[in-house]
């Protein structure tokens, strides 16, 4: 028995870059960027959107015994563009929200199907993120520390 599977879900290294701080209420969020196709860049305006996104949520972070800083990841995949939301709570536990958008000029997100978690893609930038909080916060460091460990451009 073989089980080939489709060209679709064959890996190739999508390029991938930290794109800045941004806020959610009273917690600072590091914002990363992943492209599937760099001849077709992700538009600056998305990523305001997404800043918005991020931002407009503050009221669900608040509602958590979060500390104060987190992640996101703006993935403009093949097939649409993903948000996905993190912030850290003690224990070392990392929250989620996650939308998606149709690939097109006007960029709504929508909540993503509540069983859907982050691709492979975006588990090279969710491992960063959380060897820099255990190498910086879960080893007694101040948040700023980790705020300071930021995703070097490449590929994940």
């Amino acid at each position: 028995m073989s089980n080939i599977v489709a060209d679709t879900n064959s890996y190739r290294p999508r390029a991938a870059w930290f794109d800045g701080l941004t806020e959610c209420g009273t917690a600072t969020i590091k914002l990363n960027i992943i492209e599937a196709d760099p001849s077709n860049p992700l538009a600056e305006a998305a990523c305001g959107i997404a800043r918005r996104q991020i931002a407009a949520v503050a009221d669900k972070l608040e509602h958590t015994p979060h500390l104060g800083v987190g992640f996101a990841i703006l993935h403009q995949g093949e097939e649409s563009l993903w948000l996905l939301l993190h912030w850290w709570l003690e224990g070392g536990i990392a929250t989620q929200i996650l939308w998606q958008s149709e690939l097109n000029e006007e960029v709504e997100f929508e909540p993503a199907q509540p069983l859907l978690m982050a691709c492979v893609w975006e588990l090279g930038i969710i491992d960063f993120e959380r060897r820099a909080w255990m190498e910086t916060v879960m080893s007694g460091q101040p948040t700023a520390d980790y705020l300071a460990r930021i995703l070097p451009r490449g590929t994940v």
